[in-house]
């Protein structure tokens, strides 16, 4: 058999893995935030979608006396259906997590809100951020 060509099989075989391998890889998203923040500019509130290992951070920024609310709905139909929602009550800077497995071809929508307690039904302000994998 001639060299070259075995080489140039060789060369033409590895692209070709490379190639697959680069396919089958799945695709990761950066991560995602939602911002609530006053009239004035100063940020209040967050929500961050940690893409890497599928963790939600719900951050409480700002010393108002008000707590947190974040949460996580399914897109179906139109319709959000509710995922998870995690109170923040920890005070300025402090933050809480939850965890959610975001599924490729799924829309979602994480929401982050103002609220005066764990039990408040009427959030004060809030903001949203569609997530996609």
């Amino acid at each position: 058999m001639n060299k070259t060509w075995i080489a140039r099989a060789g060369l033409a075989l590895g692209a070709g893995i490379a190639l697959a391998a680069g396919i089958a890889a799945p695709a990761q998203a950066a991560d995602v935030s939602a911002q609530l923040t006053d009239p004035g500019g100063r940020l209040i509130a967050e929500i961050i979608h940690h893409d890497a290992d599928d963790v939600f951070t719900v951050h409480d920024w700002y010393r108002d006396g008000h707590g947190v609310r974040g949460s996580l709905y399914l897109v179906e139909d139109g319709e959000r259906v509710l995922l998870e929602s995690v109170y923040n009550g920890l005070g300025s800077g402090e933050f809480t997590t939850f965890e959610w497995n975001v599924l490729s071809g799924q829309q979602y929508v994480m929401e982050v809100c103002s609220v005066d307690g764990a039990n408040d039904p009427e959030a004060n302000d809030c903001v949203f951020e569609e997530i996609t994998e």
